[in-house]
């Protein structure tokens, strides 16, 4: 992926990183740098593998154990959705990561679709930031429904593996006159997506109940709709990775038409009590009160006041289901996933959490909740 920002057709030289020539973007150096930074020292895994001559390790057996639940059948299309409320916690980085697992460890296709509005960075953490957006993908399928898994390919683009499909970052609707964004229906834009009045809390009313009586998340992201059904039908999984907070209607949108969401939160302070908030209040909202939600405690720097994994034990002494992860210095570094360079402990982590997030999604619904649209064109 050098030079993966550079439009020029000869790849321009770069000095040192940090450091970059004249003409050149600034960016690339650093980025070239960065996705190749292992989570573990050279010396850390020297040391590691050192030790492993001279007594036994059962972490590969334990992480199969922990990956065996990734390559549970899939007789229908899964969707599942990553959602939280602040922007920084990880919502990319986790779909990202669970996307990768689930293309390693199956056979099958597996989709990622990009719904964080204008600004959304999943397209580069799976290596094709040229993605064509999920509009494009839309407009094409809309002028010819693919027929075939071979069809649907050629709508997205493939990240590395032949099996793993992904839609780019959205773009923001333009003005006609002034060609710049134009703001939603009854909604301001903003670079970090819609801003639609009045902010959800849990302690507020239901999002989009308002006077009018609108359901809530009738506003559908343009495409969305018309891309999950077309996805659904080739791939047995698909995940959503929504913009911050839970007023947006896309977000909202795709809940609803998920069947299992993953709220990623930070192990923080603010982090916990939203996910003990939106966790309580999340039983209460119509729509999305029987989609299965797992709470996902990360660890946003390494060390701190605050342990990922003690969050989560406190959630789920608090009746959440919780799981966490650590903190990795590959996944710190916002450029491409890749498994090879996680630590060993992100990676059993990671497999548990994607087993977990699969088991909940092909899970028999035990509370009932409205067929969507896109369900009933599933059948």
């Amino acid at each position: 992926m050098a030079g993966a920002f550079v439009s020029s057709a000869e790849p321009r030289a770069h000095g040192r990183p940090g450091r970059p020539v004249a003409g050149s973007d600034a960016a690339a150096p650093i980025r070239r740098l960065l996705r190749t930074r292992p989570a573990e020292s050279v010396l850390h895994r020297a040391l590691a593998d050192t030790a492993y001559l001279f007594r036994g390790d059962d972490y590969p057996q334990r992480l199969a154990e922990a990956a065996a639940g990734t390559q549970v059948p899939v007789t229908t299309g899964r969707r599942i959705a990553v959602v939280g409320t602040r922007g920084g916690a990880g919502r990319s980085t986790v779909a990202a990561l669970l996307a990768r697992i689930y293309a390693a460890m199956r056979a099958d296709t597996v989709a990622a679709v990009d719904l964080a509005p204008g600004a959304g960075t999943l397209a580069l953490r799976l290596g094709v930031p040229h993605a064509p957006p999920l509009e494009t993908a839309a407009a094409r399928l809309q002028a010819e429904a693919p027929d075939s898994l071979h069809g649907l390919a050629a709508l997205l683009t493939a990240a590395g593996p032949a099996n793993l499909l992904v839609t780019g970052r959205r773009r923001p609707a333009l003005n006609a006159v002034s060609g710049n964004p134009a703001p939603p229906t009854s909604a301001a834009w903003t670079p970090a997506g819609p801003l639609v009045p009045p902010v959800w809390t849990p302690g507020g009313p239901a999002p989009g109940s308002g006077a009018a009586g609108e359901e809530p998340g009738r506003n559908v992201p343009d495409g969305a709709s018309r891309i999950s059904r077309a996805i659904s039908r080739y791939c047995p999984i698909t995940l959503f990775d929504c913009g911050a907070g839970l007023t947006d209607p896309g977000v909202l949108w795709a809940v609803e038409n998920s069947h299992a969401a993953v709220f990623v939160t930070p192990a923080s302070v603010a982090g916990v009590e939203d996910a003990l908030e939106y966790a309580a209040a999340w039983r209460r909202l119509p729509g999305i009160s029987g989609v299965p939600l797992l709470i996902l405690v990360a660890q946003p720097a390494p060390g701190g006041s605050f342990s990922a994994s003690r969050e989560a034990g406190r959630l789920r002494r608090a009746g959440i289901d919780a799981v966490h992860l650590g903190h990795d210095r590959h996944l710190a570094a916002g450029v491409e996933v890749r498994s090879s360079l996680l630590s060993r402990r992100t990676r059993l982590e990671a497999a548990t959490v994607a087993s977990r997030v699969l088991s909940a999604a092909c899970a028999p619904e035990t509370r009932p909740r409205a067929e969507s649209a896109t369900d009933r064109n599933m059948r």
